[in-house]
């Protein structure tokens, strides 16, 4: 219904854990493990995937114990579960082969990363929409504006992951990925892919307030049970279309409208 797409939230005055100071700020959270593992792989690798996969864990804990005290409308979210498979798989991964997953570390993360975006995208469940209704009350969180937001946020998640994904190439190519303070690997393994991340964080957490101010301006028109909008000059008379409900005049086809009377006071000779 319309008419529950936007109303009020709360009976009374809510305290500071609310989605809207807490939760709007979710997205952010996962650049600490995922800056922590691309940032120091390649000098400290079991480290950086012990500090990965400790930060995802315990962000999944964190929300859990913010969705009980109303700080969170979601748990858990999906970018934290997929960060923390990728992490922890790989840390088993590196006790045997260290070299191989130091190598190719950042190729398989970002990967996986970026293909889990596209396939929620493809599921018409874009990863971001959990992160988008933090902005909005739960009666607007099918509201089509948020669906949008979650799209092109979703995008920009994936667009970084998979540049990230691309420019690792350079030093992998190279040969310069041995090399932690060749000019290569330091920008385009750690600080390029760090700073996108970064970015599209900043996207996710700036762009969905525009749908919140969207729906504020227009709580009016979305809480009306009925969308229509009449041009009394579309018809003769100012009567309104036919069809609209109960007490609204109705005149079928074969009927003409009523006459117009146009009263015209006699011009001054």
């Amino acid at each position: 219904m319309w008419s529950k797409r936007v109303g009020p939230e709360y009976s009374q005055t809510p305290g500071f854990c609310t989605p809207y100071n807490v939760g709007v700020n979710a997205c952010l959270l996962p650049l600490i493990p995922y800056a922590l593992s691309q940032g120091i792989h390649d000098t400290h690798l079991h480290l950086a995937l012990i500090l990965g996969t400790a930060f995802s864990g315990g962000l999944i804990l964190l929300g859990l114990g913010l969705k009980l005290i109303g700080g969170y409308r979601t748990w858990p979210f999906m970018l934290e579960l997929v960060m923390l498979v990728v992490n922890t798989v790989l840390l088993g991964v590196s006790y045997p082969h260290p070299d191989d997953v130091k190598k190719l570390f950042p190729l398989i993360s970002n990967t996986v990363y970026a293909a889990f975006g596209i396939l929620s995208v493809m599921m018409t469940a874009p990863f971001t929409l959990q992160y988008v209704r933090e902005f909005v009350p739960p009666n607007s969180s099918t509201h089509e504006k948020v669906f949008s937001s979650a799209y092109l946020t979703t995008g920009v998640w994936t667009v970084a992951f998979t540049v990230n994904t691309l420019v690792y190439l350079a030093p992998l190519c190279t040969d310069d990925y041995n090399d932690h303070f060749s000019a290569l690997n330091l920008i385009f393994r750690i600080i390029l892919p760090i700073c996108f991340a970064a970015l599209a964080a900043l996207v996710n957490r700036i762009w969905p307030i525009t749908v919140l101010n969207h729906l504020i301006v227009s709580a009016g028109f979305d809480s009306a049970p009925r969308k229509i909008m009449v041009n009394p000059l579309a018809l003769a008379g100012g009567f309104p279309p036919p069809g609209l409900g109960p007490g609204v005049p109705a005149y079928p086809a074969s009927m003409p409208y009523p006459p117009v009377q146009l009263n015209v006071a006699p011009s001054a000779v």
